[in-house]
């Protein structure tokens, strides 16, 4: 309906754009060298493929399950279909969503999920429209493709992250990076010990129990 590629094209249009190249330096300045990968929303699994040629075990999410299907028999993968958080995932050190959390209905349910997927110095890499500009209307020329009513449901600021990220135990390393306009990155680590936000959260959510 937008023109973009389809699922068969992706690979190609991913390698040429730029878009595998760049995850690829962000996953070598901030993400560790070696473990397993969850990449959340993985498309064609074009940056999967490219991880696991560097040793990484990786494991793909998609919401359709005959998509997550085609994916696994196109490259051998462990594709599973479902919605983050509700699906069913391992641990791992490296957590990877490039443009979904705009699309889920509970962003801090998929800050809290990051959270549980990580281990103590996790890595995850978001990328996600982030209003860091101050441009009017807010980001500027793609305000159109930022605010579609139809895909995104939620757009964030570096604030809003800050604090979705807290209170999940999450902090924020690098908020500076993007690949292209309403294209922004956030990279986030797993705190070793849980903030105050996180302790606030936990005993609120204990009353409201009791």
């Amino acid at each position: 309906m937008k023109g973009h590629p389809t699922i068969e094209g992706r690979p190609q249009n991913d390698l040429t754009d730029g878009r595998v190249a760049y995850w690829l330096r962000l996953i070598e300045l901030y993400g560790p060298k070696s473990g397993q990968v969850l990449e959340i929303g993985c498309g064609s699994a074009v940056l999967l493929t490219e991880l696991r040629r560097k040793g990484y075990q990786c494991i793909g999410v998609e919401p359709d399950a005959r998509t997550a299907e085609w994916i696994k028999g196109k490259t051998g993968l462990d594709i599973r279909s479902g919605f983050f958080p509700e699906v069913d995932v391992p641990a791992c050190n490296l957590f990877l969503a490039f443009d979904v959390i705009e699309h889920s209905p509970d962003p801090a349910g998929f800050m809290q999920g990051i959270s549980k997927t990580l281990p103590p110095d996790g890595i995850a890499i978001i990328q996600t429209p982030i209003e860091r500009y101050g441009y009017e209307p807010p980001f500027g020329e793609r305000f159109g493709n930022a605010f579609d009513d139809v895909e995104h449901l939620f757009l964030l600021s570096d604030k809003a992250i800050e604090m979705l990220a807290a209170k999940a135990g999450l902090e924020v390393v690098n908020a500076s990076e993007r690949l292209a306009l309403h294209h922004e990155v956030c990279v986030l680590r797993k705190m070793k010990q849980p903030s105050k936000l996180v302790k606030n959260a936990a005993a609120s959510n204990a009353e409201a129990t009791n």
